[in-house]
């Protein structure tokens, strides 16, 4: 009986933990080396934001939290990874009914977005939660369309990459796709002037793209699998798709010629909900390596 009694307590404590660890967000630092690295870049620290997903169970509090404490990194360069928002079939069948629509919640988004600034700007790229669907999308030659989530963040100061690319004043290239689930990653476009050899960032939401960069000297930063988000059995995981079948769940990963890093994403789909798998945003520090030196250094 007491044993009994123990085994209860224990698991409603773990179940329990798990609606707290999604409010204990982590600040992970690294230091990345890349050869051919811009004079001008080495040094430079980028902070990545990925997953958002602002909506029902990640609530415009926990949000505002998570940007505040990326604007107090003093970055050069701050880079959102996609999912800023959330659909409303990511939730729980019990809260799904009255989630407005992704617009809404990047109209409320927007004045936080307005709060971001870094000396080299900040960069967003499409995930599979920013795309709308079915009548909504004006754009049939896509599965999902950017365009309206894509708006309010522009109107916010934040420039889109959308299978494109740019450089940046300090001479480092930028790439980044669109969402290889949702929506039509095009790497010719992404890529287009920019030679593999280059030190370059690539920003891909879900990182089974990564495997088409693998002869770039790149630094890839994705999210997209939330790590998991919760180390349950497996009937009772609530995994995003793509967490189990991607080859590059969370952290690093050598990709050929490239350095993979997986966010474990800062907010959560499904319920508000974390186990074992705490939220995070990612700082990276760009260092110059010799010829065939290239490696990831976690501070």
């Amino acid at each position: 009986m007491k044993r009994s009694v123990a085994l209860g307590l224990l698991t409603g404590a773990v179940v329990g933990w798990g609606f707290v660890e999604p409010w204990l967000l982590q600040v992970r630092r690294f230091d990345v080396a890349l050869e051919n690295l811009p004079p001008g870049a080495e040094g430079m620290r980028i902070v990545q934001v990925s997953d958002l997903h602002a909506g029902l169970v990640t609530p415009m509090i926990l949000t505002r939290h998570i940007l505040q404490l990326a604007q107090k990194e003093n970055a050069d360069l701050i880079v959102l990874t996609g999912d800023v928002v959330s659909r409303a079939r990511s939730y729980l069948p019990p809260i799904r009914p009255p989630a407005p629509p992704i617009t809404e919640y990047a109209r409320r988004l927007e004045p936080l977005m307005r709060e971001l600034h870094a000396p080299l700007g900040v960069i967003a790229i499409p995930g599979n939660h920013d795309l709308m669907f079915n009548s909504e999308n004006p754009n049939p030659k896509k599965r999902g369309d950017f365009a309206p989530v894509a708006t309010y963040l522009e109107s916010a100061g934040i420039q889109i990459l959308d299978n494109a690319n740019m450089r940046l004043a300090n001479g480092l290239a930028v790439i980044g796709t669109d969402d290889l689930r949702e929506g039509i990653p095009d790497v010719r476009a992404a890529v287009e002037g920019i030679a593999p050899h280059e030190a370059q960032l690539v920003l891909n939401h879900n990182p089974r793209i990564a495997a088409l960069f693998a002869d770039r000297n790149a630094l890839i930063l994705s999210g997209h699998t939330h790590g998991g988000q919760a180390k349950l059995p497996a009937p009772l995981r609530l995994n995003p798709i793509d967490s189990i079948s991607s080859p590059w769940q969370s952290g690093w990963w050598r990709v050929g010629r490239a350095q993979l890093y997986v966010s474990t994403g800062a907010g959560h789909i499904g319920g508000p909900y974390r186990l074992g798998v705490p939220p995070e945003i990612s700082v990276f520090t760009l260092l110059r390596a010799k010829p065939g030196d290239s490696r990831t250094l976690p501070i």
